[in-house]
């Protein structure tokens, strides 16, 4: 007897909108409408987390069969979507008197991952003009969804209407530029831009990958991917034991730029399999690098890390590596992580069918309009922006790689340390990063580094993951700028969390102002309670004020200046003590602040 099938995979292509279901005897408590609906919700997300794309529910029939290749198999692709505008909308809010509007947001679904635009206040004719990507795993049978909702204050927000986009039609048209009407309402329409990617393993690939990306950046305002990496971590071998000579039970922290993902836990062994599969997202190969941190879950000490950066499986074949890592800091014994790395260009699909001013309806066939408000074009970049463009870190060779691109493949060279006496020093990779519009700090904005206009702050950040604590240690400013009539300032620092829309999360801090002083000291330090998960998506927002007395006659708090940082990098590294150019708020805001100089 011959075993045909050795084992099932079991998964939902769309997630589930709607759930029916009844609960008995106490149950019937949560039936009240307010329960009922965050009930549903939970479920929903619950379902969706097990077997909705990208999950999976592997079934075995056979034992002795690796499942993890048939519940994480290569994705077949990335799906970059521009949610431009909407219009013609339903009013959601009607006034008693006058005419009536909206406060518009959209959110978008591809299988089990959710993207949500910011609110535009007051609009039938919202332009929102946000982008995002996702990893596609099957592009056949999974649909984009888009919801456009009135957003109510204390309500629960009103459907403004719905539109269904099936991923085979993008996938076979390459691009898409369409206003799709809403479904389930009178009016509106919302304006889309759809491209698919595909994957290369082609070394010659990854410039035109990068250059795309670039290209998207200065059209769009907003950094692109430009390559996408497989990770399988398959074991460790030789951890440490912990306290009282126990065996550790360890699991992975993986993180690359900002997104952190986590492991399973293996109990009570120094020699752990995972063989745990990871996606990520590269905005740039030549830069980005992989960090994978072990740690122990009953105590939360550090059993080793390795970092790895991505060029290094340029110089591989089919940008491909199965091999061990050392760990470092694993202890006298050594220890060793086995990984399976795989890199990909994204590279366009070419556009077989053009379709920009066409509808699409639900099915993706095409149905007749006047063509809507062109999109932007990617003019091709050149050499000039391109070098302008290129990482501080990478050499020559490598801008040659990015500019002109050759059949021949180049070897990666990794750039030389700098040097100590320069009084501009890009952070090292384990140091927190401010946020800027995703061009890194060339030779020709190192004068405005290293003399900040509105002065610069000095602090330590330090992540402890046993704690799951961020202390932040606030010890100085100088070359500040006065505020005040007399020239000076009364300084005080104010120090929050904000996630990625910028909205402060938990309690701020600050410091005692110190009065007519623009070079203060204030070495005062504080805590913040996070978990590691949450260190991907939040980050640190530093502000310099002017003190105001309650009664002065100006009564006016001047910001002035400020920092914000990613605090991705602080997982798994030691304490990192940097001097922090100051930036206007406005520039904070719009992303328009350059990296650190340390110190």
């Amino acid at each position: 007897m011959y075993d045909f099938v050795l084992r099932l995979s079991f998964s939902l292509c769309n997630p589930y909108q709607y759930i029916q279901f009844s609960l008995t005897d106490m149950g019937n408590v949560l039936g009240l409408p307010g329960l009922q609906q965050t009930l549903n919700n939970v479920i929903r997300d619950v379902i969706n987390q097990l077997i909705v794309l990208p999950n999976r529910l592997p079934i075995q029939l056979v034992d002795d069969v690796n499942c993890q290749r048939l519940k994480y198999p290569m994705p077949q692709g990335v799906l970059r979507m521009h949610v431009m505008a909407a219009r013609n909308l339903k009013v959601g809010d009607k006034p008693v008197v006058g005419r009536g509007s909206s406060d518009p947001y959209c959110v978008v679904r591809v299988g089990a991952r959710t993207f949500k635009t910011a609110v535009i206040n007051t609009t039938l004719e919202p332009v929102w003009n946000e982008y995002y990507e996702t990893i596609v795993d099957v592009h056949g049978g999974q649909n984009l969804e888009v919801e456009v909702y009135d957003k109510d204050q204390g309500n629960k927000d009103d459907p403004l209407g719905n539109t269904t986009i099936p991923l085979d039609s993008v996938y076979d048209r390459g691009e898409i530029d369409t206003w799709a009407p809403l479904e389930n309402v009178k009016t509106g329409s919302i304006h889309l831009k759809l491209s698919w990617f595909n994957f290369s393993d082609q070394t010659t690939d990854v410039t035109e990958a990068i250059n795309q990306a670039l290209a998207y950046r200065r059209a769009s305002g907003r950094a692109m991917s430009a390559g996408f990496l497989y990770v399988v971590i398959e074991q460790a071998n030789n951890l440490r034991r912990v306290k009282q000579m126990q065996e550790p039970s360890a699991y992975c922290n993986v993180i690359l730029g900002r997104e952190a993902q986590m492991t399973v836990v293996k109990h009570r062994t120094q020699s752990p399999m995972w063989d745990s599969v990871h996606h990520f997202l590269v905005g740039d190969p030549f830069v980005d690098v992989l960090q994978i941190v072990v740690c122990d879950s009953r105590t939360g000490s550090n059993l080793g890390s390795c970092q790895i950066p991505v060029k290094l499986l340029l110089t591989e074949n089919n940008m491909s590596v199965s091999r061990p890592f050392p760990l470092k800091e694993a202890g006298p014994e050594g220890a060793t992580i086995y990984l399976h790395l795989e890199l990909k260009a994204l590279i366009p699909k070419p556009a077989e069918i053009p379709i920009t001013g066409a509808v699409l309806n639900s099915t993706g066939s095409e149905e007749h309009e006047p063509p809507p408000s062109p999109g932007f074009k990617i003019p091709p970049p050149s050499a000039a922006e391109l070098q302008s463009e290129m990482p501080p870190d990478m050499d020559v060779r490598h801008r040659e790689h990015h500019m002109t691109p050759d059949k021949e493949e180049q070897p990666v060279v990794f750039p030389p340390k700098p040097d100590k006496d320069d009084e501009v020093v890009i952070t090292t990779d384990l140091a927190p990063t401010v946020r800027s519009t995703g061009l890194p700090v060339t030779s020709n904005n190192h004068d405005s580094i290293a003399r900040p206009l509105l002065g610069r702050i000095r602090l330590t950040t330090h992540y402890r993951e046993t704690e799951r604590m961020l202390q932040v240690l606030v010890h100085e400013a100088d070359q500040l700028v006065g505020v005040d009539k007399d020239g000076l300032a009364d300084p005080y620092v104010k120090i929050y969390l904000v996630d990625e829309h910028g909205a402060a999360r938990g309690d701020k801090k600050k410091t005692k102002a110190h009065k007519d002083n623009l070079n203060p000291v204030f070495e005062e330090c504080f805590n913040f309670m996070i978990d590691v998960a949450e260190m991907s998506s939040l980050g640190l927002r530093v502000d310099v004020k002017n003190h105001v007395a309650m009664f002065t006659r100006s009564g006016k708090v001047h910001n002035m200046g400020s920092v914000y940082m990613e605090l991705y990098k602080l997982v798994g590294s030691g304490p990192v003590t940097n001097w922090y150019p100051l930036s206007s708020m406005e520039d904070i805001v719009s992303g328009d602040n350059l990296s650190v100089s340390s110190n």
